[in-house]
């Protein structure tokens, strides 16, 4: 597998297919930009010990090597603890090229009731890939039914590419919480391997 480092404010890896992968996917048309969300000083959400910035990450970091797998290029926009700009990541995306762009986030709220999955679209070439990773990602996570919302990001309106932001557990729900804590199963893991299934099933249709 070869690899080349790339510097877009950020440190960025980018991972090309290994050789022998199936012809059906092509890593020079088809290649994915992961955006691990916030980082830095922007947190995001934290509870029971996680923090977000370090659970998107951590979660990105998993799902890149399993589409390296399947044949796709991975991009990254932050490989450690930075927090590029929303608009420094949407631009990183469409420099190198990426097909798509998944944006992984983790969510929070007041209620700690609650629960559920959702993916985010804003532009309407974004809808059909929300669409997708949210029926992958909602009964893999959550068990939530597959939910869908537009959300005005500078992500997702400044990227070229259609784009939408996975938010898979809210933190501040206890039960999901004991899930990302269990020592007993892998559920980051868990996580990857839905959004990894999701992006593939929406390569196959468009």
């Amino acid at each position: 597998m070869t690899h080349r480092v790339a510097t877009f404010f950020v440190t960025v890896l980018i991972a090309m297919a290994a050789p022998g992968v199936a012809p059906a996917v092509q890593a020079a048309t088809r290649s994915v930009c992961l955006d691990p969300g916030h980082g830095g000083t922007d947190t995001g959400t934290a509870n029971g010990g996680i923090v977000e910035k370090d659970l998107n990450l951590d979660v990105a970091r998993r799902l890149g090597p399993l589409l390296e797998a399947s044949g796709y290029a991975v991009f990254y926009t932050r490989t450690g603890d930075t927090n590029p700009s929303r608009t420094e990541r949407a631009q990183y995306c469409n420099s190198v090229g990426a097909s798509i762009l998944v944006s992984v986030h983790h969510n929070g709220s007041s209620n700690a009731a609650t629960d559920y999955t959702t993916a985010l679209y804003q532009k309407q070439i974004d809808k059909p890939l929300a669409t997708v990773i949210s029926r992958a990602v909602a009964p893999a996570t959550s068990g939530s039914p597959p939910r869908i919302g537009q959300f005005a990001s500078g992500v997702l309106i400044k990227s070229d590419m259609p784009a939408t932001i996975s938010e898979s557990y809210f933190l501040t729900n206890n039960a999901e919480l004991a899930k990302l804590n269990d020592p007993t199963r892998d559920y980051r893991q868990e996580e990857a391997q839905a959004l990894a299934r999701g992006i593939v099933a929406y390569f196959q249709s468009h």
